[in-house]
């Protein structure tokens, strides 16, 4: 169902509605398609992506699905915090989030990379607040050595010693070959179309709408018995995605990574989606798609 026009650009196939509403901490954006409804299914993007770049999958999603993506605080639309971004901020967020959205119901999680983490911390300690779950790559950080943890503390002090700038890029096609550089399997429409709804145009070039200061290095990180710990709480069903040619979860979690991740929720469900990287749902929205409904169909 991907769409195509001229020079290969991708024309999305539904019309997004766009709402901004006063948040926890400043303004939140949402991007929405589908039906109203009393417990829509909340898409959570990774680090530096926004929810218009969830248009890829949302576009091979029954139309009668009600999704609403979500711009973390410093993303896309959202408004910038006045002080630094923490990652726990994310799960005050959703939970602030799914008691607005959907304050009767379980909540429905679709999460990417640092979306799907904050969804599976969130499921395991608010396990009664979630109905099911799909985390596409969503693994945490690689787990850092303890001898290494002065020195990611003296980057970070250093960092905060001057503004971070935003990322410029002369015009749209220089992000989208970039980013096609950096993931060589995501599809010349589709990373023109990440370009568009990465940037605002400023001064003659291109910038990303991200909080340049999302980009600082962090001080500290979960530690991976802490993430597993939530993890081995979780009641919800679980779909768990990676892409077959992405190293992330092996280098996030080990070489054993599907077998310590069965041992901690034995009930999942696992796919594998072919040709594609740790940008699955960007890279190749039409096989996620498929696995999504094959899953909550198995929820209904």
């Amino acid at each position: 169902m991907d769409a195509a026009g001229p020079a290969d650009e991708y024309l999305p196939r539904r019309q997004a509605r766009l709402t901004e509403f006063d948040g926890r901490e400043g303004r939140i954006a949402l991007t929405q398609w589908g039906p109203p409804h009393p417990s829509p299914i909340l898409l959570l993007h990774g680090w530096m992506d926004c929810g218009a770049g969830w248009q890829l999958l949302v576009d091979q999603l029954p139309d009668d699905w009600p999704l609403v993506a979500v711009d973390w605080p410093g993303y896309g639309r959202s408004a910038r915090r006045a002080d630094r971004y923490w990652f726990a901020n994310h799960l005050a967020e959703l939970d602030w989030l799914a008691g607005v959205l959907s304050p009767d119901l379980p909540v429905r999680l679709i999460g990417h990379s640092m979306g799907g983490t904050v969804a599976s911390i969130y499921a395991g300690v608010r396990a009664s607040r979630v109905a099911w779950l799909a985390n596409l790559e969503g693994f945490g950080m690689p787990e850092l050595p303890h001898a290494q943890l002065p020195g990611q503390v003296a980057a970070w002090l250093d960092a905060l010693k001057s503004a971070p700038t935003p990322r410029r890029y002369p015009d749209l096609e220089s992000l989208a070959v970039a980013l096609r550089r950096a993931n060589p399997r995501l599809p010349p429409a589709h990373a023109r179309y990440l370009a568009r709804v990465w940037t605002r145009a400023v001064d003659g070039a291109f910038e990303i709408l991200a909080d340049p200061r999302q980009q600082l290095p962090m001080p500290i990180r979960y530690a991976r018995a802490d993430l597993e710990a939530c993890w081995a709480q979780l009641r919800a069903p679980l779909l768990l995605m990676y892409g077959a040619e992405s190293e992330y979860m092996q280098r996030a979690i080990g070489a054993d990574a599907l077998a310590r991740l069965h041992a901690l929720m034995p009930a999942m469900t696992v796919e594998c989606i072919a040709a594609a990287g740790h940008l699955l749902p960007h890279e190749q929205p039409a096989q996620v798609a498929i696995a999504l409904q094959r899953f909550a169909a198995m929820q209904a």
